[in-house]
């Protein structure tokens, strides 16, 4: 059965300019909602109806990933009469040409090897291993003298992908790179934008939005300045105390806080060693604020399920038996997540400060001040031991701000026929 000439394809003028380049390797990097995925979906189908009988690669981070992104794009751009067979579990499209198209999650990037591609899409390249480029996909291009297009976001410059990025300005004639921003994409309102830039901290702003390759190196708490400390951080007692909690055996910390509007005033801590259980953090926080007061705890997810002494009720069940309500998902927090959220109270993308802390709190100052990622890594280093009540904080932040919760920003619909 011979394959119609496909339709005409709707492409925003950015992904038009990278569809159209003729480089072998092309590495864009875009902002949120740009449009990746679905030309990532156009270039794969383009090669499937051009290269007859061969095999066409999609990759993403996981297979969670590969089928939630680009799974129901891929069967909605292809007509069902140019498809020979669909397989919703190996998520493979075999066209009446030969072709197929499959989807791939790279987590275990091994069980990848030993395939001949003609064409590959590596979406979100920059969160994969290196490995999978360079000793998987890359040799299995060789024989066919396929192509590959690389699309992500940034993740920092410490990064294999980065290294990529600037290889491309070498004048290797193979090789060409884009940067767009998530306006220049054409598909989310510049007041979506906007909104997003007033719930989120500068650096990932830039990084998400932007299409900046940020650095993580340095101090976690990258927002925070002698702005955010302030003698006006003092509690409100008619309003409801706020406490972020890190259940610890040593130390066992919390945060002490009121929300005014959509201010927080941090105004007291509490830091408890010498093997402190949760009872005795409860014990403390009723000593300090009595029982007349509502207190409402936002703790560590994982004390839901988790005792940290060891036997009898969980750490969420005996802040609840000591008359605090707790305000936690039932799942664990990202650690980007949490960061994301304590930076971005303490300043977000528009130059406001959403967090004031007194300077009796030293704990949490220390730990602003002095808390940095693990060399190498994205994740701050906990062998400086400072990390515990910018931890609780976090927890705080997430729950009373709600910053780092997913949403969509925009939608883009396309008429394809």
């Amino acid at each position: 059965m011979a394959v119609r000439t496909p339709p005409p394809l709707s492409l925003r003028h950015a992904q038009g300019e990278v569809f159209n380049s003729d480089a072998r390797f092309r590495v864009l990097v875009a902002g949120r909602r740009f449009g990746k995925s679905y030309l990532a979906c156009i270039e794969l189908l383009r090669g499937a109806i051009a290269a007859p009988g061969e095999t066409f690669f999609y990759c993403a981070p996981t297979y969670r990933m590969a089928k939630d992104i680009a799974w129901k794009v891929m069967k909605r751009i292809v007509p069902a009469a140019w498809i020979k067979s669909k397989n919703e579990t190996d998520l493979k499209l075999e066209l009446v040409n030969g072709s197929t198209i499959e989807l791939k999650g790279t987590e275990n990037a091994m069980a990848l090897r030993g395939r001949s591609l003609s064409g590959v899409v590596l979406d979100e390249a920059a969160f994969m291993d290196a490995a999978v480029w360079f000793e998987v996909i890359r040799p299995a291009l060789a024989d066919k003298q396929g192509w590959a297009l690389f699309i992500s976001t940034p993740d920092g410059t410490a990064s294999w992908f980065y290294e990529l990025w600037q290889y491309c300005i070498t004048g290797d004639a193979n090789w060409k790179r884009w940067s767009f921003t998530t306006i220049e994409g054409g598909n989310v309102p510049p007041e979506e934008i906007e909104a997003a830039r007033g719930q989120l901290d500068p650096r990932t702003f830039r990084q998400e939005f932007e299409a900046s390759f940020e650095n993580l190196s340095g101090l976690v708490a990258v927002s925070f300045s002698d702005a955010n400390i302030s003698t006006a951080a003092k509690d409100i007692p008619i309003l409801p105390l706020l406490l972020g909690v890190d259940f610890n055996v040593d130390p066992m910390t919390g945060i002490c806080a009121v929300k005014e509007n959509d201010t927080l005033y941090v105004f007291d801590e509490i830091h408890l060693t010498g093997g402190a259980t949760t009872w005795d953090f409860t014990e403390e926080v009723i000593r300090r604020y009595g029982l007349e007061r509502r207190i409402m705890a936002c703790p560590d997810p994982t004390g839901g399920a988790r005792k940290t002494q060891g036997v009898g009720a969980t750490d969420h069940n005996i802040l609840r038996k000591s008359g605090f309500r707790v305000c936690a998902p039932r799942s664990p927090l990202k650690v980007r997540d949490k960061i994301t959220a304590v930076n971005t109270a303490l300043l977000d993308a528009t130059g406001t400060h959403r967090c004031f802390i007194h300077p009796r709190c030293k704990e949490l100052i220390k730990s602003f001040r002095s808390l940095t990622y693990a060399p190498g890594t994205g994740l701050p280093n906990k062998n400086l031991g400072v990390d515990h009540a910018f931890d609780a904080f976090g927890y705080l932040c997430l729950q009373q701000f709600n910053l780092a919760k997913s949403g969509v920003m925009g939608t883009t619909s396309y008429r394809l026929y």
